[in-house]
């Protein structure tokens, strides 16, 4: 009998539907690992205005594009880019795919970003890799 990959360990931000009407448009599902990496630099209050811009894009038909939030794709998932205001010097990106049989929005992970160049090489690896590993863990149910 062939193992099934092992199933990473997701929070679920938003159900499709739920919300205030006319309801959001795709689930969020939250890496354990993206929780944890996010929790590592952001504040309560940090961290709740970036759910709100997720749950934003849970209402979008398309969650790639977004006229209010600054969205930018790489390779095959996408970051969401924010500073200033309530992060205050923070320069933060939340990367996400976008798990169109499970009509999901799937946020991979979260980092600090200190330089001003692209995203960092091993930050877009371990995303990558992570984005992978929730499609392995996944596909028998689909």
């Amino acid at each position: 009998m062939a193992m099934q990959p092992k199933r990473k360990a997701v929070k679920v931000g938003v159900k499709e539907g739920g919300g205030e009407p006319p309801g959001y448009k795709w689930n969020v599902e939250i890496l354990d690992q993206a929780f944890e990496e996010a929790m590592g630099f952001l504040d309560e209050a940090q961290y709740a205005h970036l759910a709100n811009q997720v749950r934003e894009l849970a209402g979008q038909d398309d969650p790639t594009h977004s006229d209010a939030i600054d969205i930018r794709p790489i390779e095959d998932f996408h970051e969401i880019r924010d500073k200033g205001g309530v992060l205050r010097k923070l320069n933060v990106r939340v990367f996400y795919m976008v798990h169109k049989p499970a009509r999901a929005v799937v946020i991979l992970g979260a980092i600090k970003k200190e330089n001003n160049g692209p995203t960092p090489t091993g930050d877009r690896i371990r995303m990558r890799r992570r984005r992978r590993l929730y499609l392995e863990s996944h596909q028998a149910d689909y």
